[in-house]
């Protein structure tokens, strides 16, 4: 199978509506009680672009397989240098075809021309499929947080897990606009 990584547009904000909606009613994914609105998702893409990558991975046919996309990690200008990433595959892309990955080299890629420094993502706790993605990224482990969420009636932790992806000894600068680089 062929897959194309490339920046998302307004018009992605259907197919990523959908997709995130399809784990909304899951404890173990997000959490997310409430879909956000289409009209919602296309203001995140154009919002993202902004500063971070916003990445769709599709096949041959320009089917959506899934997306990525970058936000601050916290609001406080010392932590600039950090992204928190979300990735999330459509429920019916085919598994173990390096989707996942690819999304996640491109995105990484990026982040480091832009002089980003460290990714970090957050997953649930019992989502063993991404706890395992992400350790096969190279990220590690640096905090678990019980019953940080309460849904379905079901308190779920969340790990943190970080990867260096930018060089911290070299002279430091703001990061760049993605448009800039």
């Amino acid at each position: 199978m062929e897959i194309r990584i490339r920046l998302a547009t307004e018009d992605d904000a259907q197919a990523v509506h959908d997709i995130y909606g399809a784990y909304v009613p899951l404890d173990y994914v997000t959490f997310t009680i409430d879909n956000p609105s289409v009209e919602s998702y296309r203001e995140k893409i154009v919002h993202t672009l902004e500063k971070y990558p916003f990445l769709i991975a599709e096949d041959e046919s320009g089917k959506v397989l899934g997306y990525t996309y970058g936000s601050p990690l916290r609001p406080h200008d010392a932590y600039q240098w950090n992204v928190e990433w979300t990735i999330v595959l459509s429920p019916d892309a085919p598994r173990r075809q390096g989707i996942a990955s690819a999304l996640y080299e491109e995105f990484a890629k990026l982040l480091a021309k832009q002089g980003y420094m460290y990714v970090y993502g957050v997953l649930v706790d019992n989502n063993a499929a991404s706890i395992a993605l992400h350790k096969s990224l190279g990220f590690t482990e640096v905090g678990h947080f019980e019953n940080a969420g309460f849904k379905l009636g079901k308190w779920r932790g969340i790990i943190w897990m970080v990867k260096k992806i930018g060089d911290t000894e070299s002279k430091i600068h703001a990061p760049y606009k993605l448009s800039d680089i």
